[in-house]
């Protein structure tokens, strides 16, 4: 579950659904939600450097939290992928959901935001923007970012 105040990121190629706890299917009046998808097509996310803050600062490796792996055996579904700005849907007879364990580190994770550690003082002028980041997907040449999140 992804409450509010929390972020989530799912890699390339991880197959993922989205549901809405608490949504009345019979009314479309009764619940809502928001969200923010960004995509990035090269690179992935990962904790700026720290530089002269230390180990202590900003956002910390040990609040991100990853899925518990469980079976599942919803029967056949549909699966929807992008590819080349377009999407396509394919059945499939099991879920992709019966997951017994994960192994590596190349998995969907959420953090809540509120465990960010803002390192900064804003007196009379303001740092770089950066000492805000909480995530950087890092461009080609250094010092660059393709995306951050702040």
């Amino acid at each position: 579950d992804v409450k509010p105040g929390e972020i989530c990121v799912v890699p390339r190629g991880v197959v993922f659904s989205v549901d809405l706890l608490g949504l009345d299917k019979s009314s479309a009046e009764t619940s809502f939600a928001r969200g923010y998808i960004l995509e990035i097509f090269r690179g992935h996310f990962k904790l700026p450097e720290l530089g002269p803050i230390g180990s202590n600062g900003l956002a910390n490796a040990r609040d991100f939290l990853h899925p518990v792996a469980e079976c599942a055996d919803d029967g056949p579904c549909t699966i929807v992928n992008k590819f080349g700005q377009r999407l396509f849907a394919r059945t499939s007879p099991r879920t992709p959901f019966d997951v017994v364990a994960w192994q590596g580190n190349y998995l969907p994770f959420k953090y809540a935001l509120s465990n960010f550690c803002a390192v900064s003082s804003v007196t009379y002028d303001h740092p770089d923007p950066s000492i805000y980041t909480v995530l950087t997907a890092r461009g080609d040449e250094d010092g660059t970012a393709l995306a951050d999140f702040v």
